[in-house]
């Protein structure tokens, strides 16, 4: 069978395992990751600067077969990170909201101990992250911790940042903790045409950007605001305010439309503000008001 670009990299190397091969030769080290094979040759291709033409014609060239032991030693392990050294891996289980009991830190400190792990570093995702595991141990890790990975990576809902609301913060004007965490639970890990991260604030300082990421709620005396396009890279870009002064059970319909809107409308590896600054916010906000509204 012959590939194509917009095939995904499951696809092919279901179709063939000896293509991981060439994949791997080419740069392509995170094979392993159940993100990750979900994207399209294309964007691998585009994710790792390699000509697309070429990279198909490589693929494409590979005889019918198994891939080699060694192939399979390379290939990235389930819910791990390849680390600098190219040798060893992180793991982030996720913590929804960022709150964490006790028995769950002392869950992660001694995984991290028992694998002789590098390090143990808080993330800016509100995660916890393993650093610097062996390959063979990044099983019998998730294994011990008994804890669901945190989608750090992928065309998907990364993270959900939540800061402590009127629950535990002086400042917070809006609950944010119990809806961060129904946030989290509908949204995280969610398939989209691009990466998208989300965060939760309570009042108007947001500690955790709600205007820098691709969807942000922002807690004020009269209720929420939301607010999409914001992204961070090479290209930052500052988030707009779709709509103003939702109450809680207002939201989630809103978000909803707001999720819809971006699947149906976005191209392959769009952020959702450069898909603004394609077809402006006039639609999108009218589709957000009549969720709002019904």
């Amino acid at each position: 069978m012959k590939f194509t670009l917009d095939m995904k990299l499951k696809d092919i190397m279901a179709a063939n395992p000896k293509t991981v091969e060439v994949m791997q030769e080419l740069g392509l080290n995170c094979l392993g990751c159940p993100f990750s094979v979900n994207e399209t040759l294309l964007n691998a291709a585009q994710m790792h600067k390699l000509d697309p033409q070429m990279l198909l014609e490589k693929v494409n060239s590979v005889e019918q077969g198994e891939m080699s032991e060694e192939a399979k030693a390379k290939a990235q392990p389930k819910g791990a990170i390849l680390q600098m050294d190219k040798k060893t891996y992180a793991i982030a289980p996720h913590i929804p909201a960022g709150v964490a009991t006790p028995e769950i830190l002392r869950k992660i400190a001694d995984v991290a101990e028992k694998y002789e792990a590098a390090a143990i570093k808080v993330t800016s995702a509100q995660r916890i992250a393993i650093v610097g595991l062996q390959p063979e141990d990044v099983n019998k890790a998730w294994d011990d911790l008994g804890m669901d990975p945190g989608h750090a990576v992928g065309l998907c809902v990364r993270s959900v940042k939540v800061c402590p609301g009127s629950t535990f913060c002086k400042r917070g004007l809006q609950e944010t903790l119990d809806i961060g965490m129904k946030i989290d639970k509908r949204y995280h890990g969610m398939d989209l045409p691009a990466k998208f991260k989300m965060g939760i604030a309570g009042c108007p300082n947001k500690c955790t950007d709600a205007m820098n990421v691709d969807l942000g709620v922002m807690g004020t005396s009269k209720g929420y605001h939301v607010y999409v396009g914001g992204n961070g890279g090479v290209k930052p870009r500052r988030g707009d305010l779709l709509i103003e002064n939702l109450q809680t059970e207002q939201l989630i319909p809103v978000i909803d439309s707001v999720m819809d809107y971006f699947k149906k409308t976005a191209k392959p590896q769009e952020r959702i503000g450069r898909l603004i600054d394609r077809l402006g916010l006039d639609e999108l906000r009218e589709v957000a008001q009549e969720a709002a509204n019904s």
